[in-house]
């Protein structure tokens, strides 16, 4: 835990390389293990990057799921510091300026945002996007607006996208059950299924067109049918949606002893990736 931010701390990251590199050698400025989370710590396997990303609430892992969800975003950077912010001609009244340096030892502060997004935009350009994730009560706190204004002033310099983004703006539900998906992505630890996978796909593919049936049933015939041990077929299931062979309503909850009908449950056919339905 970073008990007192002084330049020994900040020479220490630089020497770690911290807020530098990117796709799996970016190494955020501030990682788990340095401070007191008021939420929920989490390191979590990023599949974009390749790398362990550190997030510092629930409300940043909801929004890294969906980031991960997301196909245009090809990079993601949490916890990015700005570095150069203080060799950045940004113009501040004398109020703002008591954020710039620590009230303790006078040294710099070394601001971040909780996410830094390079996105592939419609024609194939990448542009990037600053966000910082934040609970709405927060920003009831002057100390707080101050620091996003100097933020928001230090991107808009830069010419990078700046938004803050608060528990209205993230669908729990649904960053929930993307989790629950991507926790399956690899399956490389299972090789009762990565032997037989291309049968076990067209098989699940086949009985999720039955709408009248459940999840569970589903999954109970498959294990049976290819003797898999119990729960195997569920993280087969998660690992088709986590790819993108499956697609189903995620914004609900999901109960596994529900008819298929009730999510609108469709995948992707491998010969020119029309859709279907299931039940159509």
């Amino acid at each position: 835990m970073i008990r007192e931010w002084n330049e020994r701390t900040i020479n220490r990251f630089l020497k770690e390389k911290r807020g530098q590199g990117t796709g799996k050698d970016y190494k955020p400025w501030l990682q788990v293990q340095d401070i007191a989370s008021k939420g929920r710590s989490t390191r979590t396997l990023g599949h974009t990057t390749k790398r362990v990303h550190h997030l510092f609430s629930d409300l940043q892992l909801y929004y890294f799921n969906l980031l991960e969800f997301d196909e245009n975003v090809t990079e993601i950077r949490e916890q990015y510091p700005l570095l150069d912010f203080h060799d950045i001609n940004i113009q501040v009244d004398e109020e703002l300026t008591k954020k710039l340096f620590d009230t303790k030892t006078q040294v710099p502060h070394i601001f971040t945002v909780s996410f830094l997004v390079t996105r592939k935009g419609e024609n194939g350009e990448h542009y990037k996007q600053a966000r910082i994730i934040k609970q709405s009560q927060e920003l009831e706190k002057n100390a707080t607006l101050q620091r996003l204004e100097l933020q928001r002033r230090y991107f808009e310099k830069k010419g990078i996208d700046f938004g803050i983004v608060t528990e209205k703006e993230i669908n729990k539900q649904l960053a929930r059950n993307i989790g629950w998906a991507l926790n399956s992505y690899d399956i490389q630890d299972y090789p009762s299924l990565t032997l037989n996978l291309p049968h076990l796909k067209k098989d699940m593919v086949h009985y999720l067109s039955d709408k009248s049936a459940t999840f569970q049933g589903i999954f109970t015939r498959l294990e049976r049918e290819y003797s898999l041990d119990e729960g195997l077929a569920l993280i087969l299931f998660k690992h088709l949606i986590a790819h993108k062979k499956i697609s189903m309503d995620l914004r609900k909850k999901i109960y596994l002893t529900k008819e298929i009908d009730n999510y609108h449950v469709e995948f992707s056919s491998e010969n020119g990736g029309v859709r279907y339905a299931a039940g159509n």
